[in-house]
């Protein structure tokens, strides 16, 4: 994959990733309980999944 690609495609988790976070944000202060653990599920779930992502990008291919 060619490095201005990877570099965009990071960009793009990037933002997709930050959209993301201030939707759950926004649900962590909403007045309930279900949308609180909502928000933080949501939160953790960004956690693990956007530098995996990242990762799978950045990794070497095998030809």
């Amino acid at each position: 994959m060619n490095k201005r690609i990877r570099l965009a495609l990071t960009v793009l988790v990037a933002l997709l990733a930050l959209a993301s976070f201030s939707r759950f944000l926004d649900w962590m202060n909403l007045p309930s309980d279900l949308w609180l653990w909502s928000g933080i599920v949501g939160t953790l779930l960004l956690l693990v999944v956007v530098p995996s992502l990242i990762a799978a990008i950045w990794r070497p291919q095998r030809h």
